[in-house]
């Protein structure tokens, strides 16, 4: 009686078409994500730039009135 092999080769199977793929579409969606929060963070970086204008122009102006 002869055993049989414990390898699963069955179980490994490798899906290379599937697997080139899935890697598009998860580089394509990692893609997108990026562009997204880049621009969420760049809204939010020129947002708090022009509340900091804003403020400074208000003291520059106090500033200005208060010395006349």
């Amino acid at each position: 009686m002869e055993e049989a092999p414990t390898s699963n080769n069955g179980m490994n199977t490798s899906n290379n078409g599937m697997s080139t793929s899935n890697n598009k579409i998860n580089l394509s969606g990692l893609g997108v994500g990026a562009i997204v929060l880049t621009t969420v963070y760049t809204a939010v970086l020129a947002s708090q730039l022009m509340a900091t204008k804003h403020k400074v122009d208000y003291l520059y102006y106090k500033e200005l009135t208060q010395n006349k």
